[in-house]
């Protein structure tokens, strides 16, 4: 039976998604509601209309033409908020993802030519590494054993920007930073909550003692490896030295040991995160689809056989590359983006004052009815190169859009690729009886309480 005609032989596929309000909730309805989760105060109209005006004077846009224009065409209208400044500012300073203007230009000019897809391909064989570690420890435990699949997916993927940007020889340090960071995250809600209804930002929360000590700590870690790095005279091959080495292409002008330090973390907090969820969302959903772990399967046994995943390799991977892409549809690494209007504005027939804030939901977006067909439904056959070509920009924004799309884009898909391929070729993967995993938006889109697998190795 053809591999196609294998995967339609499967009931259609609809994995658990936020059930929305049926209308905005009140403004106290709203605040407990982000606290436990931000995805479930989105209204049930974001999934069906093109804008929608809701709690606080929040406007929700799903139409793409609208996301250009706030993207691209008027950008300069449309600046990113104070929001992620005042909650993600005192870890990331003022690196490429919190500032605007030129400050933001510069960063990104000489920070872009670090992350060219045929450069990437250098560090393959680090992501190759970094799955094969998670495999063998997976090797250790009884056939069926259930592990958290979301935190071997965070060591691994911690493990290959450890390895390619920090670069740090001190395992001590590593470690640090991967306990702080996950400090730094679980309490975010609260900050973020505080910001999008304009509370004061002294007001307390559960753990903030925690996550502002976590700050302190990545960044004296961080700065710690810089300026051993600076003292070094031994050469090295890797993003951190380039970095050191990077200079601005209008003025030469290099970055100094603040402005490395604020865009490593942030290379650290957006570069393993995202794609540790991202394969986490992936693994269950091969879990819940046995004809699509067929073809993965033999895709990689196709183009690798069992030799260690390549660089020559990666661009072979095209059906697992379309299970990835459709995976970060229903469950996008990142659920939302935020702007805010820099003066009254006209969007799509909604009057926007100066001031407010204008939500991007990338969840929503992916799951709109008026821009995908059946938009529950998994298919990665959405993402055939026929299909793909036809979509609209800026109904897919996996990792955002516009000039400020992630820069790290090609580097997380090629590290997933990778790690995908050499997880389904190692080993299978099965939910455990009743569970369904809850969409929690916290930064990056997880899973709530993590992602247990069975986990079975096989015999090859």
């Amino acid at each position: 039976m053809p591999s196609s005609v294998a995967a339609e032989a499967e009931a259609p596929l609809y994995p658990p998604a936020i059930t929305p309000p049926k209308e905005p909730l009140s403004v106290p309805g709203y605040f407990l509601a982000f606290v436990r989760n931000p995805l479930s105060v989105l209204p049930a109209a974001a999934y069906r209309e093109p804008i929608v005006q809701y709690t606080a004077g929040l406007t929700a846009v799903v139409d793409p033409a609208l996301i250009r224009r706030i993207l691209l065409d008027e950008q300069e209208i449309f600046p990113k908020t104070p929001v992620e400044r005042n909650i993600l500012g005192p870890l990331l300073g003022k690196g490429i993802l919190i500032v605007n203007g030129p400050d933001w230009r510069w960063q990104r000019q000489t920070a872009a030519p670090l992350f060219r897809h045929s450069d990437i391909l250098h560090y393959v064989p680090a992501m190759q590494a970094a799955a094969d570690a998670l495999i063998a420890t997976w090797r250790t435990a009884p056939p069926g054993t259930v592990h958290l699949v979301d935190e071997g997916t965070t060591r691994a993927t911690f493990r290959v920007i450890s390895e390619t940007m920090l670069a740090s020889d001190d395992p001590t340090v590593t470690a640090a930073l991967e306990r702080s960071n996950t400090d730094y995250l679980l309490p975010i809600s609260w900050p973020l909550v505080y910001a999008v209804l304009g509370l004061p930002r002294w007001l307390p929360y559960p753990r903030r003692a925690a996550r502002k000590k976590a700050e302190r700590d990545m960044r004296a870690a961080v700065g710690q490896l810089v300026a051993k790095r600076r003292r070094e005279t031994q050469s090295r091959e890797d993003l951190f030295t380039r970095l050191l080495a990077a200079k601005n292409p209008e003025t030469g002008q290099g970055m100094s040991d603040e402005q490395m330090v604020d865009n490593l973390l942030t290379f650290l907090l957006a570069g393993h995160e995202t794609t540790a969820r991202a394969l986490a969302w992936a693994l269950y959903m091969v879990a819940c689809s046995p004809a699509w772990e067929r073809r993965l399967l033999a895709e990689v046994d196709r183009v690798a056989g069992d030799a260690p995943i390549e660089a020559r390799h990666v661009d072979d991977l095209k059906e697992t590359t379309m299970f990835l892409k459709e995976t970060m549809r229903v469950y996008p690494p990142v659920s939302s983006m935020v702007r805010v209007a820099a003066k009254d504005v006209d969007l799509g027939g909604a009057t926007i004052k100066k001031g407010k804030l204008i939500i991007i939901p990338i969840y929503a977006i992916h799951r709109h009815n008026l821009l995908w067909a059946d938009p529950g439904r998994f298919d990665p056959e959405r993402f055939t190169p026929e299909r793909e070509v036809k979509q609209v920009r800026y109904q897919y924004m996996p990792f955002g859009a516009g000039p400020r799309i992630c820069i790290g884009a090609s580097f997380a898909m090629t590290e997933a690729t990778v790690m995908l391929a050499s997880f389904v070729r190692a080993a299978r993967f099965e939910v455990e009886d009743g569970y369904v995993p809850v969409p929690l938006s916290r930064v990056t889109l997880q899973p709530k309480g993590g992602m247990p697998l069975k986990v079975t190795m096989r015999n090859r």
